[in-house]
């Protein structure tokens, strides 16, 4: 008898999205101030903004891939690296998709220029979530119930 595949809790979610999104923030915003040649308090802003913006997707994308794993009798936290590659580009193109129109109104660039440094945060995202993640995953693991098995006649 297959056991459910057990996922991470509302306050597990919390917690991954609070921890990726600090450390990301204290990453992303001095990068973004010396590529951009701007204030660091302006673009720092910006990335409290999507910040903000991507805690709110960020959970929902990951409770949707998670679904879809176990749909595929897949355990979510044992992700082998093609899973995480997925997951990782499918959550920043998501991102993207919702950044760019910000980015060009709060900087005052064309969606090209947005686009260009956008792309080269993505790369850098990528590899970010594709490590926190692997690593949140082993830090944290999700205990799974272990499997039940018949006892033999020889066991008794």
């Amino acid at each position: 008898m297959n056991q459910p595949i057990i996922t991470r809790t509302p306050m597990d979610r919390l917690r991954h999205t609070l921890m990726f999104e600090a450390l990301l923030l204290t990453l992303l915003a001095p990068m973004m101030s010396l590529m951009l040649n701007r204030d660091i308090v302006d673009v720092g802003m910006l990335s409290v903004v999507i910040s903000i913006k991507a805690m709110l997707i960020n959970p929902i994308f990951n409770y949707l891939f998670d679904r879809y794993d176990v749909r595929l009798g897949r355990i979510p936290t044992e992700r082998k690296l093609l899973g995480r590659v997925l997951h990782a580009m499918g959550l920043e193109i998501t991102l993207t998709a919702t950044s760019l129109p910000l980015i060009v109104w709060w900087l005052d660039v064309t969606f090209m220029q947005a686009l260009v440094v956008d792309m080269v945060m993505i790369f850098a995202v990528m590899a970010y979530t594709l490590v926190f993640n692997w690593g949140y995953d082993r830090v944290f693991p999700v205990a799974q119930p272990a499997a039940s098995l018949p006892l033999s006649e020889s066991s008794v």
